[in-house]
């Protein structure tokens, strides 16, 4: 019973999603909205919808979540922001699955995340019941975070090889990144909204994001030190 569901829904995707995204990937995706996300895109397939369109969805979705939170209406707000997580899946898989990939799109795309982040993790501050300062914190981790990876992490990735550490490997042979990525953070946030607790977030981002980015520039220095000193073997 169980063997033929699996092989039917493995069927099913395999029509939708015609290549894999990447060999790498959260397990916030991996094991939760990628096994979702297929029937969306076999939605707006059907609907004839165009991949920059159903962006347009998943961005109206991730700043409707964004005015939910802000008005109190957390079920909602928690309902919409996994609604854009699988929406914002389904475009990239009606691209590829249609043949309509483009340079516009891609863009289309990032500026819909940023757009969403900026518009969520700012009504999370104002929303969540903490003292100002973490809220302030919370965001301020959040973008700290992302100035440092493009500012010293992704040009190191283009630099060395970097060696990561026995347990980030034991994933990564997995296919697993492990990280505290901003879809696990959405997760957490439409979790924690249902039960009206968004301060576990606040407290979870300040603790595991500041932890990750020093982790991060302390992998990129251990690999760049190790490399120079191959290199003057």
């Amino acid at each position: 019973m169980i063997a033929n569901l699996v092989a039917r829904y493995l069927a099913f995707k395999g029509r939708y999603i015609v290549c894999q995204r990447r060999e790498k990937e959260y397990a916030i995706n991996r094991y939760y909205a990628h096994l979702i996300d297929p029937f969306f895109t076999k939605l707006v397939y059907d609907l004839g919808l165009s991949p920059n369109s159903v962006t347009l969805v998943a961005l109206l979705l991730g700043v409707g979540s964004a005015v939910a939170l802000l008005n109190g209406a957390l079920v909602w707000a928690a309902i919409l922001l996994q609604l854009h997580h699988f929406f914002d899946g389904a475009d990239g898989n009606l691209a590829r699955l249609t043949n309509r990939c483009s340079a516009a799109g891609a863009r289309l795309d990032r500026l819909s995340d940023q757009l969403v982040r900026v518009a969520v993790f700012v009504a999370v501050a104002i929303a969540a019941k903490v003292d100002g300062y973490l809220a302030v914190a919370f965001v301020a981790t959040l973008y700290l975070d992302f100035w440092v990876v493009h500012r010293y992490v992704l040009p190191c990735l283009k630099r060395v090889t970097i060696h990561p550490m026995r347990w980030k490997k034991w994933f990564l042979d997995r296919g697993i990144i492990p990280g505290y990525d901003h879809f696990t953070i959405f997760f957490l946030i439409s979790l924690t909204a249902l039960f009206d607790r968004l301060d576990i977030v606040i407290y979870l981002t300040l603790v595991l994001k500041n932890m990750e980015w020093i982790y991060r520039l302390g992998e990129c220095y251990y690999s760049q030190k190790l490399g120079r000193s191959q290199a003057d073997v």
